[in-house]
């Protein structure tokens, strides 16, 4: 008659199959390190398996959401899944303002006269309710626009960004490109990231009103 053997599991997964003659006695396991004592009896292997791979992966998803191992893994879970995700104000200290419509007072911001200005060369004006107050050049240099000092040219508007625009000159032409800013910028009226300028344009930035000069 053959002797009988007995099936058991490690803690740690690692199935087994032995004589029954190593029933009582401990043998190391070459998996994990741990000493295990053999069962008088087969165990069930699979569920044996499965219940220590099971209270692995418990222990590993609480310390990773906890960062502690000794945390409880239910409670370290709902505190996880309850943690408000952090919330950040569009724009900073950026005042949200919607650009108004000029529509009605356009006129008051065209060109009453000429000025004669090179080729590669223009001229932004500042206005303030209406009335223009303030000049920066533009040349076939890159300049920046913005609150921050930082930018070539600064306008102190609270509607304004600290890094709002980026003009260019390419291709014969002055290109303004949105810096991702609070309010964005408005060109004749529409909201758009990039923009091929000409002269007479109306640049909005929030309540901040602008008006480009280029030379022909």
């Amino acid at each position: 008659m053959s002797e009988g053997t007995i099936k058991f599991t490690c803690a740690c997964g690692k199935a087994y199959k032995v004589k029954e003659k190593y029933a009582g006695k401990r043998i190391k396991c070459p998996e994990c390190g741990e000493t295990v004592a053999v069962p008088s009896a087969s165990e069930p292997v699979a569920s044996a398996r499965a219940s220590a791979v099971s209270q692995k992966a418990v222990v590993s998803t609480s310390k990773r959401v906890s960062g502690e191992g000794s945390a409880s893994p239910g409670k370290s879970a709902r505190v996880a899944s309850s943690a408000p995700a952090p919330t950040r104000r569009p724009g900073g200290d950026t005042q949200i303002v919607e650009a108004p419509d000029l529509t009605p007072d356009m006129k008051k911001y065209q060109r009453k006269r000429d000025e004669e200005m090179m080729r590669g060369t223009a001229k932004l004006v500042l206005f303030a309710d209406g009335k223009a107050v303030k000049s920066f050049r533009l040349d076939r240099d890159p300049k920046t626009l913005g609150r921050g000092s930082s930018n070539d040219i600064q306008i102190e508007g609270k509607s304004v960004s600290k890094n709002h625009l980026k003009f260019e000159y390419m291709m014969g032409m002055f290109i303004c490109t949105d810096q991702q800013s609070a309010n964005g910028l408005v060109v004749n009226g529409k909201k758009i990231r990039r923009a091929s300028l000409k002269d007479g344009d109306i640049i909005q930035l929030g309540d901040v009103v602008l008006r480009i000069d280029c030379g022909k």
